[in-house]
C-alpha cells in the first residue's frame, strides 16, 4: 500500500519531487507507523562492492563482489530496509550505529531484512542510469540477507523515440525478465 500511495502522490505532485531522497523520505514516513523501530535508512549491505563504470559489462561475484570478511570493496546501502521482527528484538540489545545486523562479528546467516528497497528516480535522458539500475539489481540480487528486494523507479521525463530506446526500452526488459528483484515502474 505505502508503494502504491507513493505512486499515486507522485503522479499528482510530481513537481514536489526533487530527487530519489524525497521519494525515501515521504516512502519512510508512510512506512513509520507500522514498522517503527524495523524500519531503517541507508542500510548498509553484508556484502562488499566493487562498482566499475565499464560499459556494458555484466556485475558478477567475485569481481564486483565479495563476502564481507574478504576486505576489497566496501559495503553499499539500501535505501531503506525493513528488519524481520523476531531477528530484531532478537539482538536489538547488541546494536548500536556501530554494531548493525549486518556485521560479520553476530553471526546472522538467516534472512534479517524482511524488505530492502532501492529508489531511482529519471529525470533527464542520460543512459548512465541504465548502469546505476544495472547495479542496484545486481546489489539486490546478492543480498542473501534480504527476503522480499525491490528496486522501485519513478520517471518524470517525456521522452521521444532515442530516449525511449535508450532508456524506457531497457527499464521494460529489467522489469519482464527480473525474477529475483521486484522491478517497480511508475511515470507521471
Amino acid at each position: 500500500m505505502a508503494v502504491n500511495d507513493l505512486a499515486d502522490e507522485f503522479r499528482e505532485n510530481s513537481d514536489e519531487f526533487f530527487n530519489e531522497y524525497d521519494f525515501r523520505h515521504r516512502f519512510f514516513c508512510k512506512m513509520y507507523p507500522e514498522f517503527k523501530n524495523l524500519i531503517h535508512p541507508e542500510y548498509p549491505t553484508r556484502k562488499r562492492f566493487i562498482k566499475e563504470e565499464a560499459s556494458g559489462e555484466k556485475y558478477i561475484s567475485g569481481k564486483n563482489c565479495f563476502e564481507p570478511e574478504i576486505k576489497k570493496g566496501i559495503r553499499d546501502k539500501y535505501a531503506l530496509a525493513v528488519f524481520k521482527e523476531e531477528i530484531y528484538n532478537k539482538h536489538k540489545n547488541e546494536l548500536s550505529p556501530w554494531n548493525r545486523l549486518s556485521n560479520t562479528d553476530l553471526d546472522i546467516k538467516d534472512i534479517y531484512i524482511d524488505f530492502a528497497f532501492e529508489f531511482k528516480y529519471i529525470t533527464s535522458g542520460n543512459i548512465s542510469v541504465i548502469r546505476e539500475i544495472e547495479f542496484d539489481i545486481f546489489k539486490l540480487k546478492e543480498a542473501a540477507e534480504a527476503g522480499n528486494k525491490y528496486l522501485i523507479i519513478f520517471i518524470n521525463k517525456i521522452f521521444g523515440d532515442e530516449g525511449f530506446k535508450q532508456i524506457i526500452e531497457p527499464l521494460n526488459e529489467f522489469k519482464k525478465n527480473e525474477k529475483v528483484v521486484n522491478v517497480l515502474i511508475f511515470s507521471k
